[in-house]
């Protein structure tokens, strides 16, 4: 299933630049309060079947992307988006394990070395995905292109059956960030991006749901907290610049 994605692709000193409108930092899915209470929204502590299959499939998912990309990473001797992204997905994968735990819900995960998924599914997909990815770097980049795509379209899916606040709000921060890294794996396929290079976009502080806080591209952040407090901010791994800058 694929669906329709938006990003901006802006040339830097000849390069291409990725950016998102409104991106945020991925290890955190801050929820604001409402209007006028000055306290956080907390999530019910019982999760429905909805929320439970979708936090499950998302936690595989991303340990799936985060696994593949490593073993590409290793495969092409550390080779950029796969070596940056990969640090990116590990925080993904950890948010979402946030959410299991304050659900009480089964992690599939749970001791399975990588490679090894619960849901014959992803575990074909990262079988097929490797295999590809192992025959050339460009189809590497491929590879990448594919499964962002496909993350994409699953998690505009969980946004609009989702009905818990935090949840929906994660959902949408790793969507953004899946756009992050899609624009970054198509320039890389496309042969329009520099060898070397990420660049950081600003750090953040504030109560983070998920001990982290939110950052924008500027170097500030802010935050209301669910799950405790923290600092942290946008990740260069989630929002790749690929014109080489710091």
């Amino acid at each position: 299933m694929f669906t329709t994605w938006k990003t901006r692709v802006i040339a830097v000193a000849g390069a291409a630049l990725v950016t998102a409108a409104g991106a945020q930092g991925i290890a955190q899915a801050v929820a604001d309060p409402p209007a006028g209470t000055g306290t956080a929204v907390m999530a019910p502590t019982a999760a429905s079947s909805n929320l439970t299959k979708g936090l499950q499939l998302t936690r595989e998912e991303e340990r799936m992307a985060r696994d593949l990309y490593q073993a590409l990473a290793d495969q092409y001797d550390g080779a950029l988006p796969f070596s940056m992204v990969t640090r990116s997905e590990q925080r993904h994968f950890d948010a979402v394990g946030t959410l299991l735990t304050r659900y009480g819900i089964t992690d599939p995960s749970s001791g399975r070395p990588a490679g090894t998924y619960a849901d014959p599914a992803i575990q074909k997909l990262y079988a097929d995905w490797l295999a590809q990815g192992r025959t050339s770097l460009a189809a590497a980049y491929d590879v990448g292109v594919a499964l962002e795509k496909r993350d994409i379209a699953d998690l505009e899916t969980l946004i609009a059956s989702t009905t818990e606040a935090d949840a929906k709000q994660l959902y949408t921060t790793l969507e953004r960030a899946s756009e992050h890294h899609l624009a970054a794996f198509q320039a890389y396929a496309d042969g329009r991006a520099p060898s070397t290079g990420y660049g950081h976009m600003g750090n953040g502080y504030g109560n983070g749901m998920m001990g982290n806080g939110l950052g924008n591209g500027s170097g500030s952040g802010y935050g209301n907290g669910m799950m405790g407090n923290g600092v942290g901010g946008m990740d260069p791994a989630d929002c790749p610049l690929l014109d080489g800058s710091d």
